[in-house]
C-alpha cells in the first residue's frame, strides 16, 4: 500500500524553507495565481521574475537585474520596517509614468532607486498581479481590493486619527453619548460623515476573503481590524496610494509569504463557518488565533472569547457521532434569513448524545455572532468598543448582558436607536421592541389593504385585522434573534380581545458555565443552581418580551396568556436514563428518514385537495379507488379522510375498487396527522430551528403535569406546541411548513406507516412506526402559566421593563413553582392555545356546515354571498340538509307548513337530483310532524359498485365489456345532474371553488356539486380508452372533466397531452392556456409552458414557443428532462431561419406580454386568491383561509413554494 510521508533531510528532521523560498512560492501565486511546482508541460515563465523564483537563493541578484531604474521626478513611497521582509528588500509603491495617473505599481525597491513591480493597483481599489505597468486590466483576475460597506456618521474623528483634533475630541465623546442615551441633543458639530468598506483578498482556494477593513473622511484612509501591529501613521490618515499599499502588502502579501493569510477576527470566523463543515470550521479558527499570536499578529478580544465559548461547549474536543467520517461532517450550518440566528441540521441519524451536544454548540456560535453584531453596530455609530479594540473581558461582559436582557438586539432596529449592553437600564430595549412592532403592523396594513375597504385609513396598528395581526405577529416572532433554540405558537382572537403564545424554554444545560467577574476581574464558575436559576429569568423575559409585542400590534388586545414548557431534556442527562437516549436517538433518526423523502401533502385535514396535493405531470394524478361500502371520496373528504398524497400513476381500473380496496386505501394513501408531521422535518436549507413539540391532550399525562411528546422542526411542516392533539374530527394544518392534521385518539390505525416507505406502510406494525420512539420519551412539562392584562401590563414594564422577572408573572397570579435555588418546575396548568376562547367563533368550521352571510365587498371578493356558495364537499351538504331537517321537525314553534316550506327551499338551494328525489319524504314527514328519515344517499355508491364491476371485468381480459359497464353507469348520472335546474361542477379544493366563482360562475348560477367519484370515473374511462383505442375515443371523456372541473388545471392538462397525441395544436395550445389561466402552483404552471411550448413549435411560432419553454424551465427547475434538448433543437432552427427569439427569462416574460399570453405568477388568479385569503381570514373561516393562503404563497416569482418561515408561522396560527 502506498503510504505518504514528509520529505526530509539526511538528519532526518524536515527542511525549513528560507524566507527567499516563501517570497518565491507567494510572489509565484500573486503572479500566476497557482504555487510553485514541477508540472508537466509548463515552460518557464516568461517574465524576469519567474526566472529569478526559478533559484530562490538568487532572488535579490535576480530582482536587482531586471529591476527598472527610477528617475528622481517619479513618485515613489518606500516602507521601512514592515516585519516579515527579506532582508536587501523594501516594499513600497511607484508612480510611474506609463501608467499616466490612472494607476500605481505595487513592488520592491532594491537600493534607492531601482524598482520591481509585482502588481497594479488602478483608481477603483483593485489590484492586479502583473509586471508590466502597461498590462491590460480589463477582464483580468482581481487579486486585492477594497470594497465600499456603506455610509456611517461617527460622533468625532478619534478613529480617524487626525492628530491634536481626535484627542480633543474625546473629552466631549463620553459626554454625547450619554445625551444621545438618556435622549439629549448630541452634539452635531462634532460627528464625522465617513464611508466604510472591506479589504477583500483572494485566498488560495481561488475565493475572496476578508482581511481587514477602512474608513474614509475627505479623501483620507484608516486601516482598522489588522492582524499587522502597525504605528499609526502607518494606519490613520493615509491618502490612497498609501492606504492601497500598506493594506496590500500588510494584509495581503506578507501573510502569505508566512503562510498565515488570515482574516481579522470575527470575520475570519464567520469566512470559515460560512464556506466549510461547522466543526473544522470551529476547531481551525481556533488554531488561525492561536497562530497568529505565535507569530506576533494581532487577535481581537472576540476571537479569544469565541475560543472560550467552543472550549467551554466541548466543540474544540473530539465529540462521538459529530466527527467527520471520510470528509463529510454529520453537521451543516445554516443561518435564518429573519433571524439571522445559526441553527445545525444534519442529514444522517444522530444519537441523542451528540445531538444534545450540537444545541449547546450552536448556543454558543449564537452568542458569539450577537457580541460580534454589537460590535459592528458600534463601529458603524462611532461607540466603544468595536472589534479593533474590544478586549475578551469586555466581549464576555457583552455576552452576559445579551443573556440578562435578551430585548437588546432581538429585533432589528436602525442605527439611531440607543444601545448600550453594558449600561442597560432593562427598560428601553422592551419598549423599543414594542414599537418596532407596532410599526410592523401599521407597514403591514399599509402594504397589504384591506380588499374590501372595512380597515380604517392611517391606522397605527393592525386595525382588528386577524389577517394583518396574525401575519405581523408571525414575522415578529420569527425574526426574534435568541440564542438558544426555541418552538412557538400562537392563537388570537381580536373580536374578544384574546390572545394565547406558547414557548419552549432553553433548559440549564444552555447556560454558560462561567462568566467573567467585573470585581475580581477574572472568570468564575457557574454552579449548577446558578444556571438553572439564569435559565428561568432567561425565560420568563423572553415570555415577557413576546407578551409585549402581542400587546403592541393592536390596541384590541386586552389579555395576552403566554404558557412555558420545557422539553425535559435536562431531566433524561441528570438521569443518564440509557433507555431514554436510545429512544431519543431512535426519534431523531425517525426524523432522517422523513428528511429523505419527498413532500407530500402540505395540508392535512379539512383543508386539504382532494387529489392529495399533486402537481404537474397529470399522469402522476389517479383516480381514487371506488368502495362499494362507503360515499367513496366524496364521504372521506366530507370527514377530512382524502389522502395525503397521490396514488400511483396506474388507472384506476388496476387499483380496483372493492370493499377491501376501500378499507385499504388509508393504510396505502392516507398519511396519519403524525406522519405527515414528521414527513417534512428538517426539509430543505430554509429551516428556522429544529425544536421539540409540545402535543396537547395526552391521555398520558401524570400527576406533575408532564405529557408525552414529540421532536418537530418548526421550519418544518409540523406544529410543535399543538401537533398530535388527540382530539379526533379536528383539523389540521394545511401549510407545507405547517403540517399538523391531527391524529385523534380514537383513529390508532392510520398511523401505521412512513410516508414513502411502502414496505412498513402495508405492514401495520406499530413497531415499524417511528412515532413510536417518540411515546415513551423524556417528557414535556409545563412550567409556566400566565394570563397579562393589557393596562396592567403595560403600565407595569413601562417603569420595570425586563428587571425582576418573577415579580412580574407574581403580580399577574402566574401558575409557576420556583425551587430554592430559583430554577422553575413543574406545574399543572388548564391554559390550552385550542380553547375557543382563543380564536374566532366557529373558525374550524367548514363552509358546507356554515350560516354566515356574506356582505356586499366581502361577496366580490368571495363570489358568493353566504359561505355555503364555498363548498366543494357534496356529501358534508347533504348532511347538513338532514340535519337542518331533524332541527325543523324539532322546532315546535313554526307550523308545520312553513317547516316544509322552508325545507323546500334547502332543497332548492342545495340543487342535488338525489336529495330531490328524497325531498317528497322530507316534506311529508314534516307535515304530519314527524321527524324527517335518516336518509342514505346511494347515488355514489352505486356508481362505485359498477366501477368494481368494470375492474373486475378488467382483470378478466374484457376491458370493452368494462368500459362499456362503466360508460353506462357514467352516463346515467350524467344525464341525472344535466336535468338538474343547476350547473352540475367538481372542485378539488377551496381556492380553486373561489378561482371558479369569481371567473367562471354566471351571475345567479346555482352550483350543484357532483359526486367525486363522477368524476374520478370519467378520468379512469379518459384514461382507459386512450391506451385501447386511441387519443380521440377519450376526447368526450376529457371534455366532461373540463366542463365539471374548469378551475382545475389536471382537467386541461390531461385533455392538452391527448389533443398533442392527435396532433390537434390549436386545440391543445387552447388547453395549455386554459391550465396555465387557473394554475396555482409552479409544478402545474410549468407543465402547462411546456405542453404550450410544443404546441406553439408545432404551429411555427418560434418566439412564443422558446418563451413558453424558457418559462417553465425557470418556474420548476429540472422537472422535465427533455426539455433542454428540445429547447436546444428549437433555438438551432430558429438561428437557422433567422428568426429571433428570446433568450432569457425577461425577454421571455416580455414576449409573452406582448402575445397577450398569461406570464405566471401574474395571472388573473393571483389578486383573486391573495384577496380572498385576507378575506377569509379576516372573517373568521380558517378552513377555506389555509387552502387559500397556501395557494397565495405559491404564486410567487421565486424558485420555492413561498412558504418560508413566517408564512409557517402564520398558518400554524390558523390550526384549531
Amino acid at each position: 500500500m502506498t503510504r505518504f510521508r514528509k520529505h526530509t533531510d539526511a538528519h532526518g528532521s524536515q527542511p525549513k524553507s528560507s524566507m527567499f523560498a516563501k517570497l518565491k512560492e507567494s510572489i509565484r501565486h500573486s503572479v500566476f495565481g497557482q504555487p510553485d511546482g514541477n508540472g508537466h508541460g509548463s515552460s518557464a515563465p516568461a517574465n524576469p521574475f519567474g526566472r529569478a523564483l526559478s533559484n530562490p537563493d538568487n532572488v535579490v541578484d535576480e530582482l536587482s537585474r531586471h529591476a527598472i531604474k527610477l528617475t528622481p521626478i517619479v513618485k515613489r513611497r518606500v516602507y521601512e520596517g514592515l516585519s516579515g521582509v527579506p532582508e536587501g528588500l523594501r516594499l513600497g509603491w511607484a508612480q510611474l509614468p506609463q501608467t499616466r495617473g490612472r494607476a500605481f505599481s505595487l513592488g520592491m525597491f532594491i537600493g534607492d532607486d531601482r524598482f520591481a513591480q509585482i502588481a497594479l493597483a488602478d483608481d477603483r481599489g483593485r489590484v492586479f498581479a502583473g509586471t508590466d505597468p502597461t498590462m491590460d486590466i480589463q477582464g483580468a483576475e482581481i487579486r486585492f481590493m477594497f470594497s465600499k460597506d456603506g455610509e456611517s456618521r461617527l460622533p468625532d474623528h478619534t478613529r480617524l486619527g487626525t492628530g491634536a483634533r481626535a484627542q480633543a475630541s474625546m473629552g466631549v465623546r463620553a459626554g454625547d453619548f450619554l445625551r444621545g442615551v438618556i435622549g439629549g441633543e448630541r452634539n452635531d458639530e462634532s460627528e464625522v460623515d465617513v464611508l466604510q468598506g472591506s479589504i477583500v483578498g483572494r485566498g488560495q482556494d481561488g475565493r475572496m476573503m476578508w482581511l481587514a477593513s477602512w474608513i474614509k473622511r475627505n479623501n483620507r484612509y484608516t486601516l482598522e481590524q489588522l492582524r499587522a501591529e502597525l504605528d499609526p501613521q502607518m494606519r490613520c490618515d493615509l491618502e490612497y496610494r498609501d492606504a492601497i499599499a500598506i493594506a496590500f502588502f500588510t494584509a495581503y502579501l506578507l501573510p502569505q509569504m508566512s503562510g498565515l493569510l488570515i482574516g481579522f477576527g470575527s470575520g475570519n470566523i464567520f469566512r470559515r463557518l460560512n464556506r466549510e463543515a461547522p466543526m473544522g470550521a470551529i476547531r481551525r479558527s481556533v488554531r488561525d488565533t492561536l497562530e497568529a499570536r505565535a507569530h506576533g499578529l494581532r487577535s481581537s478580544g472576540l476571537e479569544d472569547y469565541f475560543s472560550d465559548l467552543m472550549r467551554e461547549a466541548g466543540a474544540l474536543q473530539p465529540v462521538a457521532g459529530l466527527e467527520a467520517v471520510h470528509g463529510a461532517e454529520p453537521l451543516h450550518l445554516y443561518t435564518s434569513s429573519f433571524s439571522g440566528s445559526y441553527f445545525f441540521s444534519w442529514d444522517s441519524s444522530l444519537e441523542f448524545s451528540p445531538a444534545l451536544a450540537s444545541l449547546v454548540i450552536e448556543g454558543g456560535l449564537n452568542r458569539f455572532a450577537a457580541v460580534s453584531a454589537v460590535l459592528e453596530r458600534n463601529a458603524r455609530v462611532g461607540q466603544q468598543p468595536i472589534e479593533d479594540n474590544v478586549t475578551r473581558a469586555q466581549a464576555a461582559q457583552l455576552d452576559m448582558a445579551l443573556l440578562n436582557d435578551p430585548a437588546l438586539i432581538a429585533l432589528r432596529s436602525d442605527d439611531r436607536t440607543p444601545l448600550d449592553p453594558l449600561h442597560d437600564d432593562g427598560v428601553a430595549p422592551l419598549h423599543t421592541m414594542m414599537r418596532i412592532a407596532r410599526d410592523a403592523a401599521e407597514q403591514t396594513a399599509h402594504d397589504f389593504p384591506d380588499p374590501t375597504g372595512r380597515a380604517m385609513t392611517g391606522t397605527k396598528d393592525a386595525a382588528g385585522s386577524e389577517w394583518v395581526y396574525r401575519q405581523t405577529l408571525s414575522l415578529l416572532l420569527r425574526s426574534m434573534r435568541l440564542p438558544f433554540r426555541f418552538d412557538v405558537d400562537f392563537r388570537t382572537n381580536l373580536h374578544d380581545g384574546n390572545v394565547a403564545i406558547a414557548f419552549t424554554t432553553a433548559g440549564a444545560a444552555m447556560m454558560p458555565k462561567s462568566r467573567y467577574s467585573e470585581r475580581r476581574h477574572d472568570w468564575v464558575k457557574l454552579e449548577e443552581h446558578e444556571r438553572a436559576a439564569m435559565s428561568a429569568a432567561y425565560n420568563l423575559r423572553v415570555g415577557l418580551m413576546m407578551a409585549g409585542m402581542a400587546f403592541a400590534v393592536d390596541t384590541r388586545v386586552r389579555q395576552v396568556s403566554v404558557t412555558i414548557d420545557s422539553i425535559g431534556l435536562e431531566e433524561a442527562v441528570a438521569e443518564q436514563d440509557s433507555a431514554i437516549a436510545k429512544l431519543m436517538g431512535e426519534a431523531l433518526k425517525a426524523f432522517e428518514r422523513m428528511r429523505t423523502q419527498e413532500p407530500g401533502a402540505v395540508m392535512g385535514g379539512k383543508s386539504a385537495p382532494k387529489d392529495g396535493d399533486v402537481h404537474g405531470d397529470p399522469s402522476l394524478a389517479s383516480p381514487k379507488p371506488g368502495d362499494g361500502s362507503h360515499d367513496t371520496a366524496d364521504s372521506q373528504a366530507g370527514e377530512g379522510r382524502i389522502p395525503a398524497d397521490g396514488l400511483s400513476t396506474q388507472s384506476s381500473f388496476e387499483h380496483g375498487g372493492g370493499q377491501d380496496e376501500g378499507h385499504g386505501a388509508p393504510d396505502h394513501a392516507l398519511k396519519s396527522a403524525e406522519e405527515q408531521e414528521f414527513e417534512d422535518l428538517m426539509q430543505g436549507a430554509d429551516i428556522d430551528e429544529a425544536v421539540f413539540s409540545v402535543p396537547q391532550g395526552n391521555n398520558e399525562r401524570d400527576g406533575s403535569g408532564a405529557e408525552s411528546f414529540t421532536i418537530a422542526d418548526s421550519g418544518s411542516t409540523s406544529s410543535t406546541l399543538d401537533a398530535v392533539n388527540g382530539a379526533a374530527g379536528q383539523d389540521g394544518s394545511d401549510g407545507s411548513d405547517d403540517r399538523n392534521s391531527s391524529l385523534g385518539q380514537n383513529e390508532p390505525d392510520e398511523s401505521n406507516g412512513i410516508a414513502g416507505n411502502a414496505g412498513n406502510a402495508h405492514t401495520g406494525k406499530r413497531g415499524d412506526d417511528p412515532l413510536e420512539a417518540l411515546r415513551s420519551n423524556p417528557t414535556v412539562r409545563h412550567m409556566v402559566a400566565v394570563t397579562f392584562s393589557r393596562d396592567a401590563f403595560l403600565g407595569y414594564v413601562h417603569n420595570h421593563g425586563l428587571n425582576d422577572p418573577l415579580t412580574t408573572y407574581r403580580m399577574f397570579d402566574a401558575v409557576m413553582s420556583v425551587d430554592p435555588d430559583g430554577a422553575l418546575e413543574p406545574v399543572d396548568t388548564d391554559l390550552d392555545l385550542r380553547d375557543a376562547k382563543f380564536s374566532p367563533l366557529a373558525s374550524q368550521q367548514e363552509p358546507e356546515f356554515s350560516e354566515a352571510h356574506f356582505g356586499p365587498q366581502t361577496s366580490r371578493v368571495l363570489g358568493c354571498t353566504d359561505a355555503t356558495g364555498l363548498s366543494i364537499q357534496r356529501v358534508d351538504l347533504l348532511q347538513r340538509a338532514v340535519t337542518d331537517f331533524h332541527h325543523l321537525a324539532s322546532d315546535d314553534s313554526m307550523p308545520s307548513v312553513a317547516k316544509a316550506q322552508h325545507a323546500m327551499r334547502i332543497v332548492e338551494h342545495i340543487g342535488d337530483p338525489e336529495l330531490s328525489q328524497l325531498a317528497p319524504q322530507v316534506g311529508a314527514a314534516l307535515i304530519d310532524g314527524k321527524d324527517t328519515p335518516d336518509f342514505d344517499f346511494t347515488l355514489a355508491k352505486r356508481l362505485d359498485a359498477e366501477r368494481v364491476k368494470a375492474r373486475d371485468l378488467l382483470f378478466s381480459g374484457q376491458p370493452d365489456q368494462a368500459i362499456e359497464v362503466q360508460e353506462a353507469a357514467v352516463s346515467r348520472v350524467d344525464a341525472l345532474f344535466a336535468q338538474s335546474k343547476g350547473v352540475p361542477r367538481y372542485f378539488n379544493s377551496y381556492a380553486e371553488r373561489v378561482v371558479y366563482n369569481r371567473l367562471f360562475a354566471t351571475a345567479g348560477e346555482r352550483t350543484v356539486l357532483i359526486p367525486d367519484s363522477l368524476f374520478y370515473a370519467h378520468m379512469e374511462l379518459a384514461d382507459i380508452l386512450s391506451q385501447v383505442k386511441g387519443a380521440k375515443a377519450s376526447l368526450k371523456h376529457l371534455n366532461a372533466m373540463v366542463s365539471y372541473a374548469p378551475a382545475y388545471p389536471l382537467s386541461h392538462m390531461r385533455l392538452a397531452v391527448q389533443l398533442a397525441r392527435d396532433e390537434d395544436w390549436d386545440s391543445a395550445r387552447a388547453a395549455c392556456l386554459n391550465a396555465l389561466r387557473v394554475a396555482l402552483d409552479r409544478a402545474d404552471a410549468a407543465f402547462a409552458y411546456y405542453r404550450f411550448a410544443y404546441s406553439e413549435w408545432m404551429r411555427d411560432r418560434f418566439d412564443t414557443a422558446a418563451a413558453a419553454y424558457l418559462m417553465a424551465a425557470h418556474i420548476a427547475p429540472g422537472q422535465f428532462s427533455t426539455l433542454p434538448a428540445e429547447l436546444d433543437e428549437l433555438m438551432e432552427r430558429a438561428r437557422s431561419q433567422c428568426i429571433p427569439v428570446p433568450h432569457d427569462v425577461v425577454d421571455a416574460a416580455t414576449v409573452l406580454t406582448e402575445h397577450d399570453l398569461p406570464v405566471w405568477p401574474h395571472t388573473e388568479v393571483e389578486p383573486i386568491v391573495r384577496q380572498a385569503a385576507r378575506v377569509c381570514v379576516d372573517n373568521g373561516m380558517f378552513v377555506p383561509a389555509r387552502t387559500l393562503s397556501i395557494a397565495d404563497a405559491r404564486l410567487n416569482d421565486g424558485q420555492s413554494d413561498g412558504i418560508d418561515m413566517a408564512q409557517a408561522q402564520f398558518l400554524r396560527s390558523l390550526d384549531a
